[in-house]
């Protein structure tokens, strides 16, 4: 009976084409280490709120362009039509907005800040601009506006 082949173990150090480096040479994974940080400390500053990023961003909308209709919305945050009816039903239930009727079209609703709604944008954007100091604070002014810059580029 034939012995059965044994596999060979490599004791050589792998080629440099092996070699495949994400924590220290790929922005993808640097920018999602980023972000992790950012929704880290997003909570850490804005949780006492009741305020996701995707709600706060919403409400900032609102506060922007009052009586914007769901499908409005949905493309502004560049989410499905059952992602914003979902987050517009948290917001709702939140005390944050309301929803009211569009004469001559009973399908289609306009969102408005309520004064809860209000409050609590105001409340978040104090909390909010600590967030933006601890989030930059190893930054100058000038590489701030730089990396949003290099961000929206990359975003693009």
């Amino acid at each position: 009976m034939p012995s059965p082949k044994k596999t060979q173990v490599r004791r050589d150090a792998p080629a440099a084409s092996e070699h495949f480096d994400l924590q220290s040479d790929s922005l993808g994974y640097a920018l999602r280490r980023t972000q992790i940080r950012a929704y880290d400390l997003f909570f850490e500053k804005l949780g006492a709120l009741d305020l996701s990023p995707a709600r706060l961003t919403a409400l900032s909308l609102l506060s922007m362009d009052a009586g914007i209709n769901q499908a409005a919305l949905a493309k502004r945050l560049n989410i499905a039509g059952p992602s914003v009816l979902k987050l517009v039903d948290a917001l709702e239930q939140s005390g944050f907005v309301s929803r009211e009727t569009v004469e001559g079209d009973r399908r289609r609703y306009a969102l408005h800040l309520t004064d809860l709604g209000r409050e609590r944008l105001v409340a978040a954007h104090r909390a909010h601009d600590a967030f933006e100091a601890e989030l930059a604070k190893h930054l100058s002014a000038d590489e701030r506006a730089q990396l949003m810059e290099l961000l929206s580029r990359v975003g693009q």
